[in-house]
């Protein structure tokens, strides 16, 4: 999956018209261009025009430069998009600190790029820019001075391999000077170099997905006449597709189990390049790599790690490299070497459980180190996720519990259990940590525990409403102080209702 993002900032508009014409050019020329054919045919390419479409509209056709109040650069709010993002080496910019979220303090359109990144597995990236005419790489931010010192990246000679490939396609970016006050050797300069971006795009792509992006500054005037555009897309066509095109370098496979299943979010290590890509749902990941000889190997939580593999790249099509994990069940561990074992039958508690169990309520930071220890002693069962996060930065946790948890079966239902949605209401949430405990404790001795969790994958939510439940206090029995989220809603009155008239 490739994609190419323009207008970003409103006011630059040369790459919200290119990518028109890119569509309209790859949909015309499809089945009779055999260049074009192969690209869309192993490729999946998006391509977005304008992220910020309100910018654009106060923008000027013709204003080579940012209005003095950066109306139209700016989106509506009067931020800079390409500001907004977490930055890797600025935590202040991530929002974390006394229990904030990374959302907080995004624009909408920012929130709608960070999902976008963080939940397809894009590959490579171009992001559209105007006002110079160079191909920019990472790091944006992370030096020393505001300028003029590089922030290289793991993946710097492959960053400056692809920001030449768009550069040496194009007639005036490769010369360095197409733009009178710039000199850029061969067209190409590392982001921090030129100039520190903070909370930059292009670095948000590469430190928290699977994307490379790189910046490609298109025209020395940013909002130039639409006379001047069938220049633009002469000067880009080639860059455009040449790019598009290096998708298909490196390595590429899939990440299986032993009965052929495809292995989520498993790691793909190249030894000697400190950055990690990841395997999509489907067990598919690929690795952008240069040409060369790399030791490859693949890991995923619960499996043993692969064996390393030599794995040599040629420049065009990409090595294919697949790896199959073996499930790490912790069978050998306790094992005796001697023959004669004596037979050990745990007592159980009048409660069904085989180690001691204190019965209290359990705060978040308690909640948390529950499921994570439970998670840690019975690896083969359960796995612990989650599915977002709540108004105050915690967690939103579910534990599944089953044989070979993370793993979609049609043969398995699949079934949720929800407690402390309403924050003050905690009996469920200390019976669901309970429950965990007792399947956990009894899988594989139980008979009927053992054939609900060969048959079920269960997914059990303790709490919906932590910030509700950090407000409450023990032992009131009536009042509303923690009913509802940090911000005074009843979750329970916040979904659609197929009865009433939803906004939209």
């Amino acid at each position: 999956m490739v994609k190419y993002v323009a207008n970003m900032h409103g006011d630059e508009a040369v790459g919200r018209e290119l990518l028109v014409y890119l569509a309209q050019y790859l949909l015309n020329n499809y089945g009779k261009d055999e260049r074009v054919t192969k690209l869309v045919n192993n490729t999946d390419i998006y391509l977005m025009p304008s992220m910020n479409p309100d910018g654009f509209e106060k923008s000027v056709e013709g204003n080579c430069n940012s209005k003095g109040d950066y109306s139209g650069r700016e989106n509506a709010n009067h931020v800079d998009l390409n500001r907004n993002f977490p930055d890797q080496f600025y935590k202040r910019t991530n929002y974390l600190q006394k229990g904030g979220s990374i959302l907080d303090g995004r624009q909408n359109e920012t929130v709608a790029m960070m999902t976008w990144i963080a939940t397809e597995p894009f590959v490579l990236s171009g992001n559209l820019h105007g006002g110079a005419v160079v191909a920019s790489y990472p790091y944006d931010s992370g030096s020393a001075l505001p300028c003029c010192v590089e922030s290289k990246s793991p993946d710097d000679e492959l960053f400056k391999y692809l920001a030449h490939t768009y550069a040496d396609n194009h007639p005036q970016m490769r010369t360095g000077n197409a733009c009178s006050h710039d000199v850029f050797q061969g067209g190409v300069i590392n982001g921090a170099y030129w100039y520190e971006v903070i909370g930059g795009m292009q670095d948000f792509n590469y430190a928290r997905s699977n994307a490379f992006e790189i910046t490609f500054e298109l025209s020395c005037c940013k909002y130039p006449t639409a006379s001047n555009m069938p220049k633009y897309w002469r000067l880009n066509k080639e860059s455009l597709i040449k790019y598009l095109e290096q998708a298909h370098i490196g390595v590429k496979g899939l990440v299986r189990d032993t009965n052929g299943e495809p292995i989520e979010a498993a790691t793909i290590i190249v030894h000697g390049i400190n950055h990690n890509v990841s395997s999509t749902h489907r067990g598919e990941y690929w690795r952008l790599l240069l040409p060369g000889t790399y030791n490859i190997h693949a890991e995923a939580w619960g499996y043993r790690p692969s064996d390393q593999i030599n794995v040599t790249v040629m420049s065009g099509e990409p090595s294919i490299v697949n790896f199959t994990l073996t499930q790490d069940t912790y069978d050998d561990q306790g094992k005796l070497k001697s023959n004669e074992v004596e037979e050990f039958i745990r007592p159980i508690d009048k409660y069904g459980f085989f180690h001691n169990t204190e019965f209290k309520h359990h705060n978040y930071i308690a909640m948390e180190n529950y499921l994570k220890e439970l998670n840690l002693n019975y690896p083969n069962i359960t796995r612990l996720y989650s599915i977002g996060e709540s108004v105050k930065g915690r967690q939103l946790y579910v534990m599944e519990v089953t044989e070979n948890p993370g793993k979609h079966s049609q043969d398995k239902p699949e079934v949720k259990y929800i407690g402390n949605m309403h924050g003050d209401e905690v009996v469920g949430r200390e019976i669901l940590l309970l429950l965990l405990k007792y399947l956990c404790e009894n899988f594989e001795t139980n008979e009927r525990v053992t054939k609900i969790l060969k048959n079920v994958r269960l997914h059990v939510m303790p709490s919906m409403n932590p910030d509700g439940y950090e407000i409450f206090k023990e032992g009131t029995i009536y009042g509303v102080r923690g009913r509802a989220n940090a911000k005074g809603v009843d979750l329970n009155r916040n979904f659609p209702d197929q009865y009433e008239t939803n906004d939209v």
